[in-house]
Parts: C-alpha cells; structure tokens; sequence
C-alpha cells in the first residue's frame, strides 16, 4: 500500500512534469512569433538549405523598414528585373529553388495568387543555388509560373536583407508595401489563400 508522503510525491512529480510541458509548449509558441527565434536557424536534414521551423512574421505599419532594391537579370530572359520598376505597389519575392522539395510544393499557390491579386501586387521570384538557368527555368515551365524570377545562384541579392527580416529560410516569402517597406515575412512554403488574405491586408494598411 502506497503511503501517503509517497502518494504526495506522485502527484507533484505528475503536476512538475505537466508545468515543463506547458512552459515548452509556450516557449514554442513564442518562438513561432518572434522576428529572429531560434528555431528558425535549425536546418532540416532532408533539405539542403531548408529551414525546417516555419513561421509567419507581420509587422505594424509604425514599425516596418524599408526594403532594400532588388535587382538582376531576369531568369532565361536575361533582362534587367527591380523592385524600383514596381513604386506605389505591393510586391511579393519569393525566394526558391528548383532543388527545393517544399518550393515545389508551394509553387502552383504562388501563381494563383499572383494571378488573383494582380492588379494590386508585382510578384517577383529569387531564383538561388541553382547551378544554370536551365533547372530554373524548367521548374518554371512545369508549374507555369507566370511571373519573373531574378537569377541569383549566389544569393547575393539576398544578403541585402540581412538585416531585421531576412529571407533565411528557402523557401521564403516577403511581402512589400507600397510605400517600400517589408511588411510580411513567411518562411516555409504558404497557401494560395493564406497568400492573398495577407497581400490584402497589407493593401488594406493593416
């Protein structure tokens, strides 16, 4: 028979176990919201490059930065793409790779909601770590992206964000107001709806 001192302890251990649980289980919630969380660098070992922790980051008007101006030949075309073409309207990079399991996961969302949100946003892609515009542009036919893409095998337009909201996940998503200024981060791949409810958003001063 169970004593009652022994009894007593049970039931704190029980009570102690259920509290780290919780205190984990709010850590990680915290972690999701949080600009730099250190759950975003944990790299997954099924993909190179990938980080496997997604979040969604959004930032108040008051509080948002500006962008800095991407720009690059364009993917196959070989023509000049800036985001400074595109002053006055939301634009949306989207940073991918034809390598990347969970791009191609995400790609035809991408294309339905640049098509759905058109006359409002300028979607754009950052093509990186593809070794020749070949594996680019074939992934682009296969989803029939619509959209241009800059060819940045070295990422290098994308150390241009290493500030506040860098894109460090692939893929990733930011989306720009039109005022300039990053409003959205998404790291992991995104839905088509969840996409548009958050270009409208955005366009809405929310």
């Amino acid at each position: 028979m169970m004593s009652a001192s022994s009894a007593g302890y049970g039931v704190r251990g029980v009570l102690g176990r259920l509290l780290v649980v919780a205190v984990l289980a709010a850590l990680a919630v915290l972690a999701g919201c949080s600009t730099q969380g250190a759950d975003e660098q944990t790299r997954s070992g099924s993909e190179d490059g990938y980080v496997g922790a997604r979040s969604l980051t959004r930032v108040a008007p008051a509080d948002r930065k500006q962008a800095p101006i991407v720009s690059g030949a364009s993917l196959g075309a070989g023509k000049e793409i800036s985001t400074e073409s595109f002053k006055g309207k939301i634009i949306v990079l989207n940073v991918w790779g034809s390598w990347c399991s969970p791009c191609r996961h995400e790609a035809t969302a991408l294309q339905q909601a640049s098509v759905k949100t058109a006359d409002i946003a300028q979607f754009i892609g950052i093509n990186t770590r593809d070794t020749s515009q070949s594996q680019g542009l074939a992934f682009t036919r296969a989803f029939k992206i619509g959209y241009p893409s800059i060819y940045d095998p070295k990422g290098q337009e994308l150390l241009k964000f290493a500030g506040d909201l860098p894109p460090a996940a692939i893929p990733s998503t930011l989306i720009i107001d039109s005022d300039g200024k990053v409003a959205v981060r998404i790291l992991g791949p995104i839905s088509s709806i969840t996409l548009v409810d958050l270009i409208n958003d955005v366009n809405e001063g929310k």
